[in-house]
């Protein structure tokens, strides 16, 4: 029977080594060169957040990860999640996860974000997440125009700091359809489903 250790991240060598199989299991996506997958970034999270930085290890081979880290806010940001390819279904993720909410209630905090790539979306579904229409943008974009396209969800949250404009819609669904007005009106802005939980 496959079994695996779910490991704390505790030193720059766990983090290299985490990151390194990150890049391997995102290898075909066209943002590694996003803050995420930075070394400095996850070292500087290190003081509050080593907690919430977790990997699987089969042996001597890490098979899975989820990282993530404390916001401003009180939040878990959940950076990355992933499982090795060929020990996909096995249980992996959503474990890690498990183990995630878990340390994440004991630490006093109750609320998880995440963004997923497209093919993963149902997969957060079933592990109890909210999925939520996140829309990005900079000025002279305003929030006002922003909202103008949305007439049936409620608002889970926006920022407005002058230059960079977010809105992020509580749709409970994955809404491709509005996701889509918002890209064809909004070229310039970036979309994402985003996923939040409550603890």
């Amino acid at each position: 029977m496959f079994s695996y250790d779910i490991k704390n991240v505790t030193s720059e060598a766990d983090i290299d080594n985490t990151l390194a199989f990150a890049r391997v299991v995102f290898a075909d996506i066209p943002y590694l060169d996003h803050p995420v997958f930075s070394r400095e970034y996850w070292i500087a999270r290190m003081p509050d957040s080593a907690d919430f930085m977790l990997y699987a290890q089969h042996d001597d081979e890490i098979v899975g990860m989820v990282f993530g880290h404390v916001e401003s806010n009180n939040s878990i940001t959940v950076g990355m999640v992933a499982s090795a390819a060929h020990y996909r279904h096995q249980g992996i993720a959503s474990s890690l996860l498990k183990e995630l909410e878990k340390r994440v209630l004991a630490k006093g905090h109750h609320f998880i974000v995440l963004g997923a790539a497209e093919a993963a979306e149902s997969f957060y579904i079933k592990c109890g997440y909210t999925p939520n229409l996140f829309i990005q943008g900079k000025w002279p974009l305003t929030l006002e125009k922003l909202r103008s396209l949305n007439d049936r969800y409620d608002e889970a949250w926006s920022t407005d700091d002058g230059t960079n404009i977010s809105l992020c819609l509580l749709t409970k669904v994955i809404d491709k359809e509005l996701q889509q007005k918002y890209n064809q009106v909004f070229p310039a802005c970036s979309t994402q489903t985003l996923f939040t939980k409550f603890l």
